[in-house]
């Protein structure tokens, strides 16, 4: 694998980015699914306009609802200076949520120079900063292959087409990219493949746990085959009513033998599978149904 670090404090995170984008020569892609007009959202459009007033290029990727209280006011001197930005699926808060199919753009991605890439689970902005998250900043290569998975994303923005995305490999590493669809079946299918193959141990840790049936029939019969699943969930989320739509599937699962552990000094907001300490699977889906889709 290439060089890589873990990172989970916000904060730290967030000085990496900024950093990282510090030190842009060429070009910047930056996609996100919550920015916020705050301190840190300020801090980063801010860096982001003094790169491109030095001639790097910059295309920021938002989604709409997700990122639905910035205005294209706040990044105006951006645009000025050259920068690109544009709103995933751009149509109407109503509309996105009355569509079955959600269409929405989840991903937090930020690549620098083709040459460093940070993937995860964190948004931007200042709320964040006392969560507990899980980022991965990666140096090498395979910030080439995640820049063909931002223009794919880039380039469907405004259209509503169900193009079929091409798998890209790096080195024995599998970069999953779904568009929003009722299937789900990319990510699905290869989060059910990786429980289905474990031998002996299945580590999950997510913020919403409502997993689609597909998923717990992997799980229950991973744990007929013998192997240990722990599941690690906040013990409060930020969205107090998937809390209590996921305790539905709790106590069957805990029945069949998962242990469950909450985490309490913070919100959980990391995203992992691990199985067998030789699969892991990290980025930005949640293990729920809108995730999925």
């Amino acid at each position: 694998m290439d060089n890589f670090e873990i990172l989970s404090n916000p904060k730290e995170i967030y000085r990496k980015m900024l950093k990282d984008i510090s030190s842009a020569k060429k070009s910047i892609l930056f996609e996100n699914y919550i920015y916020e007009n705050n301190e840190i959202g300020k801090q980063f459009r801010n860096e982001l306009i003094k790169k491109a007033k030095h001639g790097v290029k910059v295309q920021v990727l938002l989604d709409s609802f997700g990122s639905k209280n910035i205005r294209n006011s706040f990044f105006s001197e951006l645009t000025q200076a050259g920068g690109l930005v544009r709103f995933f699926r751009n149509i109407s808060s109503l509309w996105r949520i009355l569509t079955s199919s959600y269409e929405i753009n989840h991903r937090k991605l930020l690549i620098i120079d083709n040459k460093i890439t940070h993937i995860g689970s964190i948004n931007v902005s200042s709320k964040f900063l006392n969560w507990r998250e899980l980022n991965l900043r990666l140096e090498g290569p395979i910030s080439e292959d995640f820049s063909v998975s931002f223009n794919n994303s880039w380039n469907l923005s405004a259209k509503f087409g169900k193009k079929k995305l091409k798998t890209i490999l790096h080195k024995g590493f599998e970069i999953i990219h779904d568009i929003p669809a009722k299937t789900g079946n990319i990510a699905k299918s290869r989060y059910a493949s990786l429980i289905d193959n474990a031998k002996s141990e299945i580590l999950i840790e997510t913020p919403y746990f409502i997993p689609p049936m597909l998923i717990r029939r992997a799980i229950k019969r991973a744990i007929k085959r013998g192997v240990d699943v722990k599941i690690l969930l906040p013990f409060m989320s930020d969205v107090r009513i998937i809390d209590i739509i996921r305790n539905r599937y709790l106590g069957s699962l805990n029945k069949a033998g998962v242990k469950i552990f909450y985490y309490k000094p913070k919100i959980l907001h990391s995203k992992l599978l691990i199985v067998d300490n030789d699969f892991f699977l990290l980025g930005s889906s949640n293990l729920d149904y809108r995730s999925f889709t």
